[in-house]
């Protein structure tokens, strides 16, 4: 029976002509999927197209939070500077004195030292200093000003160390931006004052020039503890968030997941999807917010693209199938597929080789063609790999050569002046003391005359050894400065540790007892001249190498092998 409803309906369809059956089929197979496509493009592509906004805006606020974040580390950094700079602790601390004279001048003397500091930057437009009772110390300010930045800074949480960012009114009816950071007396930790830092919006409204997310999308900064706009873009029509959005971050704070994007509805029935970014340690949020209708404009009119797209090109195939028998262009249509993915990099596909035709023999050579591909690729693949490490390793060791003696094992005199310019402004900015030794073994060109080059060499890499071993610290760095002379890089050292430190080498060294005939001392010994010093902006590398340099020549001249401070360039103790 079966057979015989096969036979029937066979010889129905053999009846008519092949095009028409191809026809017919591809009417039937193709036209439905497209139909049903059709329906439900319109909800595939609003929510594609949601996901792509939403991961677009995401890093859009994310990196104009971090480029605003820059911007606002760059004031940070400065004011901190100048809070901790030798002459304004000066003039903060003859303000409080009890000499009027000095506290008179210290008040012209801080408005200086404010425009000297901030005077290159053209977006800081207010810069002043307030003292413990959070007054302006600055007679000719307008009073009204005076009185907004004292209230300002009254308003300021408890600042522990860190720049607090905020709005205020300016006196003239608009809003501007803040930094404020306390100061404190280095001697005592003590409070000092309190500096006021007032910073154009222009600042910061640079960063979103460029930035075009499409779809009526705007982007500003709000700050969610008063819904105030800090700064925006393009669409300056509002001054406020809207509440709905505050509400929105408010329960973002409290969520895990999916805290960077959220949706709102403003009081006029406009709904909106937001990215949102935190600035850290402040209460303002970098918003992108996007209408929802502008979003299904755009889907709808990709809707219809697609269905027009389809349609267009399903009458184009129905023309094709009428010309190409399926015997002929479905095999052909996977030998091209997979011959697409190889092009892509893909060697790994393969096709059916069923059947004798020429397709057949094709699909064969094809098959063997990848796999010859792939096998070379592996190949390729395991070399590049190989060479890579074996480049990486030779960098390490070529980095590692360039910054080591090859001598002594210790860093050589490039290294040395690259650390040596790297503590020092590392001890400006911490306030800590720095210490440098310049070490020369005493009568070492008698010692290589009458012991030879090859005993000289061995004394030099002994003489490190007790370098390295007295240096244990890992801030401490140990250089053969050049020929018999060594230096030795101590951060965060009084003079005293500097000086015992050195004595300690001394007589490491002697208790060596390398014997050294043309010595009146009989062994080898060293001389040592020590630079200890709490550097300032204004103090160079040069200027401790030369007072180091001078305590060494007067450390031989009264007889080597002992170690002298220098205080300067011309005054050994």
């Amino acid at each position: 029976m079966p057979r015989r409803l096969d036979f029937l309906w066979l010889g129905f369809l053999r009846k008519i002509e092949i095009r028409y059956r191809l026809i017919n089929s591809f009417i039937l197979v193709s036209l439905v999927p497209l139909l049903i496509s059709g329906l439900l493009a319109y909800r595939e592509t609003t929510r594609a197209t949601q996901d792509k906004v939403r991961a677009y805006s995401v890093q859009v606020a994310k990196q104009i939070s971090q480029n605003l974040m820059l911007r606002m580390e760059k004031i940070e950094d400065i004011s901190e500077e100048l809070a901790l700079s030798d002459k304004l602790q000066r003039l903060l601390a003859n303000y409080y004195g009890d000499d009027d004279a000095a506290a008179a001048a210290a008040r012209s003397g801080v408005a200086r030292v404010l425009l000297d500091t901030f005077g290159s930057l053209p977006d800081v437009n207010q810069k002043y200093l307030l003292d413990r009772r959070r007054q302006v110390i600055d007679p000719q300010i307008f009073a009204p000003l005076a009185s907004n930045i004292s209230r300002v800074a009254e308003e300021a949480p408890d600042l522990s160390g860190r720049a607090w960012w905020t709005l205020y009114n300016g006196g003239h009816g608009q809003k501007s931006v803040a930094m404020l950071r306390e100061i404190r007396f280095t001697g005592n930790n003590r409070p000092a004052g309190m500096l006021f830092v007032g910073v154009r919006p222009s600042y910061f409204f640079s960063i979103f020039e460029g930035v075009d997310l499409g779809y009526d999308s705007s982007l500003f900064i709000v700050d969610a503890s008063d819904g105030a706009v800090v700064v925006q873009g393009r669409d300056t029509s509002f001054s406020s968030a809207d509440p709905a959005l505050l509400e929105g971050i408010t329960a973002s704070l409290g969520q895990r997941r999916n805290s960077d994007f959220i949706s709102y509805t403003r009081a006029d029935g406009t709904r909106f999807y937001a990215a949102i970014a935190q600035l850290p340690h402040t209460s303002w949020w970098v918003v992108s917010a996007t209408p929802s209708d502008k979003l299904n404009a755009d889907t709808r009119s990709v809707r219809d693209k697609i269905i027009a797209i389809g349609l267009l090109c399903f009458a184009a195939s129905l023309v094709l199938s009428a010309l190409i028998a399926r015997s002929i262009s479905v095999p052909l249509q996977r030998l091209v597929g997979a011959m697409k993915e190889a092009g892509s990099g893909d060697t790994t596909v393969r096709v059916e080789q069923a059947g004798g035709d020429e397709i057949a023999v094709l699909s064969r050579k094809f098959n063997e063609m990848a796999g010859k591909l792939q096998q070379n690729k592996e190949e390729l693949e395991e070399q590049v790999a190989l060479r890579t490490r074996e480049l990486e390793r030779a960098n390490r060791k070529l980095e590692a050569l360039s910054a080591t003696d090859g001598l002594t094992g210790v860093a050589n005199r490039r290294r040395f002046d690259e650390v040596l310019a790297n503590e020092l402004r590392r001890s400006v900015r911490s306030g800590h003391a720095l210490a440098l030794l310049m070490l020369d073994v005493d009568y070492f060109k008698k010692y290589n005359d009458r012991y030879g080059h090859l005993a000289g060499d061995e004394c030099l890499r002994i003489v490190a050894r007790v370098l390295q071993k007295s240096s244990r610290r890992a801030t401490d760095l140990v250089a053969r400065y050049g020929g018999e002379e060594f230096s030795v890089i101590i951060a965060e050292s009084d003079t005293a540790h500097a000086v015992q430190q050195a004595e300690n080498i001394c007589q490491a060294i002697f208790a060596l007892k390398l014997p050294h005939a043309d010595s009146p001392f009989g062994y080898i010994t060293a001389s040592i001249g020590v630079a200890s010093l709490q550097p300032d902006e204004e103090t160079t590398s040069e200027q401790l190498l030369r007072i180091a340099d001078q305590a060494l020549y007067h450390a031989k001249y009264q007889g080597r092998n002992r170690v002298v401070l220098g205080s300067d360039a011309t005054q050994m103790l």
